[in-house]
């Protein structure tokens, strides 16, 4: 076993000798959830190159569909969060066995939870996606809306089958990056971009977007029960009765805890699902909402830095607020915005310098009318990568140390009383019938999202500066 992990393993992230041993520890863990996030990322890659084959109305629908997903998925993240504060927190205090305790339950609880989202999604689902999917601004013919609703729930009608799979997925990967054990998310993740593009490519052209959606679903399954494996072996989970002291109490405690993290995706989830919405009265909408998706999956290769030192900042201020090290904890964090700015700044020029070569990367040439415009909203969401890099990695300590509250009421700010009424005043130009608006179209769109990508940065290190982060207690039970 190599050094560095039998160092990480005996200290539990909670000592280091120099800054640089520091460094080097976060970049240890980052590394791991960069290559994962990147991983993960490419499996949503290739969905859309091999969806694109199909049209922009098919890249539409994958618009809606991955945006109501990521509505529901709030819940599991919410979820991650409470596990990611009370294991990290009991490891650095050295309290193995409720570490242990609350992992299982953390899990059981996802299980439990995606069984009754699935019942809920498959009886009202259909619904919301004839709302979402409309042309309020013309442009559009009413053959291109009707398939790209089709497209829309076939997409979800299967990722509600699957939801109990995808949701305990996310809570296998916050014990894991929890434990300071980031390699094995990003191991299971190379597994399932081999099956999934496999799926992919049998499902597909069968069974076109809902194959898509099959193929996630199996992918997710299976990356669940070997993870599951895998935390047993390392006694990380047990299916002892002996910890199954108060569950329903420990459970409501993660779900409590994590409830403001909830609330945080919720709300940027809602806020893009309004921005679809609010693409619908601007021409051409499903070409918009094809540029859309188009546009932030590109925009999630540069995320993926920022997500994984936010990762790595929550585990470290986690364990070592439990050590009672607070100083160490806010040490910890400072270099893990370090290293986020230093990357974001880097891949935001090459985005701003080189868009078309990435948009290319996810589109062929069936959906050139997405391209174009797909390729305006990337040069100026690469401004905004320098803010999110501030926003990201502090949400991530606040998470960490359980102050998730304050978290969500910035997202909240900078999503609701920002984002959406700046889009609407720089995109429409006659709201509500009082000619009020610049009338900038999809790029008053774009912008809105930019500018308020600042807003949650600047109100976030704020919090981070005034340091009531590390007073934040937990209950326990």
């Amino acid at each position: 076993m190599a050094p560095d992990v039998i160092t990480l393993r005996k200290n539990k992230l909670t000592s280091w000798s120099s800054n640089g041993e520091l460094a080097r520890m976060i970049l240890w863990l980052a590394l791991p959830v960069t290559a994962t996030n990147a991983l993960q990322t490419l499996i949503g890659f290739v969905d859309v190159r091999m969806i694109s084959s199909l049209g922009s109305e098919a890249l539409a629908s994958l618009s809606v569909g991955r945006q109501s997903i990521w509505l529901i998925s709030s819940l599991f993240m919410g979820l991650g969060a409470g596990i990611t504060a009370y294991v990290a927190r009991f490891t650095g205090a050295g309290d193995e066995q409720r570490a242990r305790a609350y992992a299982t339950i953390g899990v059981l609880t996802a299980l439990l939870l995606g069984t009754l989202l699935m019942l809920v999604g498959l009886a009202v689902g259909g619904g919301p996606i004839k709302f979402m999917v409309q042309s309020e601004g013309g442009g559009v013919d009413h053959q291109a809306l009707e398939l790209t609703r089709d497209y829309a729930w076939d997409y979800l009608r299967v990722i509600f089958i699957g939801l109990a799979g995808m949701g305990t997925q996310f809570a296998v990967v916050s014990v894991f990056n929890s434990l300071g054990r980031t390699l094995y998310p990003m191991w299971l993740l190379i597994v399932a971009n081999v099956v999934n593009f496999i799926g992919n490519w049998l499902l597909i052209s069968r069974y076109e977007v809902a194959g898509c959606a099959w193929s996630t679903v199996a992918t997710a399954f299976m990356v669940v029960i070997v993870a599951v494996v895998l935390l047993w072996r390392q006694q990380a989970v047990a299916w002892d009765a002996s910890l199954m002291v108060a569950p329903l109490r420990r459970a409501w405690e993660m779900l409590r805890l994590g409830m403001p993290a909830t609330l945080q995706v919720m709300a940027r989830s809602l806020a893009m699902l309004t921005l679809i919405k609010l693409i619908t009265f601007l021409p051409n909408s499903i070409v918009g909402q094809g540029a859309l998706v188009v546009g932030l999956m590109a925009e999630s290769l540069a995320f993926m830095p920022a997500f994984a030192f936010s990762i790595a900042a929550s585990t470290l201020v986690g364990q070592n607020l439990g050590a009672r090290q607070p100083e160490q904890a806010r040490v910890a964090a400072l270099y893990c915005l370090l290293f986020s700015e230093l990357i974001m700044w880097t891949i935001g020029s090459m985005l701003f310098l080189f868009p078309q070569w990435f948009i290319s990367l996810f589109i062929s040439h069936a959906a050139a009318d997405v391209s174009e415009e797909a390729t305006g909203f990337l040069r100026i969401l690469a401004l905004c990568l320098p803010g999110l890099a501030i926003g990201t990695t502090i949400s991530g300590v606040l998470r960490g140390s359980g102050d998730t509250r304050a978290a969500a009421a910035i997202t909240l700010t900078a999503m609701w009383l920002f984002r959406i009424p700046l889009a609407a005043f720089l995109a429409l130009s006659n709201i509500g019938g009082w000619g009020i608006g610049l009338g900038l179209g999809l790029n008053g769109v774009w912008w809105a999202m930019t500018a308020s990508v600042y807003v949650e940065a600047i109100l976030a290190f704020l919090r981070f500066r005034g340091g009531r982060w590390t007073r934040v207690k937990l209950a326990e039970v």
